[in-house]
């Protein structure tokens, strides 16, 4: 038979109830939380006068467009070739104009970035065709003229060299015109330092160009 009796004497169990009566006295005055069986909080909800550490939703990154591609892929292979990474340049131009002909029509700016590109990976006759469309529908455009002398200066020098001048002669005139002027501010004291150092080393008059960019009013 089992023994059903309390271990030990009497006053050996009275010491042990006090002792567990002292033990939860404590516990409510010091304010332990006793374990709960609850549901799972709602993320940053307040559990017990405290917040909640379930971590709050992952935030995905913002999906870039096409064209915030596109410029990227501009900014590593010009960088490749500025910096005179060749075999790098090589895989990236390529792939940066694809790039930007994928997204076609271009505005202004998106042509700029191409004719630079095709500048850079010596196409100059592409060059001069897409520096050409920027000039059809803003024939003073600062970008548009820079690009198209710089792609006729070793094939047609004398148009160069009245891409230039127009380029200086529509300067003050065109700044603050165009949004894609902000974007390549830095570019323009060189542009016109190149522009005006072309002019004065290359003999003859300044030839009208032969596409159909012609120079006229803006």
């Amino acid at each position: 038979m089992g023994n059903d009796k309390a271990p030990g004497p009497p006053g050996f169990r009275l010491a042990l109830w006090i002792g567990a009566a002292v033990l939860v006295g404590v516990a409510i005055m010091i304010g332990v939380d006793w374990p709960m069986e609850t549901s799972a909080p709602a993320p940053n909800a307040t559990v017990g006068g405290t917040r909640a550490l379930t971590p709050p939703p992952a935030v995905l990154p913002p999906v870039q467009s096409p064209r915030m591609v596109a410029d990227q892929f501009f900014n590593r292979a010009m960088t490749a070739h500025e910096t005179g990474q060749t075999q790098q340049a090589a895989v990236f131009l390529p792939e940066a104009i694809a790039a930007y002909q994928g997204l076609e029509p271009l505005d202004a700016d998106g042509l700029f970035h191409l004719a630079l590109l095709q500048l850079a990976a010596a196409n100059l006759g592409e060059a001069r065709a897409t520096s050409e469309r920027i000039l059809a529908t803003a024939p003073n455009h600062l970008l548009g003229l820079a690009a198209a002398a710089q792609a006729s200066e070793q094939s047609a020098p004398n148009e160069a060299k009245g891409f230039w001048q127009r380029y200086l002669d529509a300067y003050d005139e065109q700044q603050g015109r165009a949004p894609e002027y902000g974007h390549h501010q830095r570019m323009f004291p060189m542009l016109s330092k190149q522009a005006s150092e072309f002019i004065a080393r290359t003999p003859g008059n300044a030839a009208p160009p032969t596409g159909a960019a012609k120079k006229s009013a803006p």
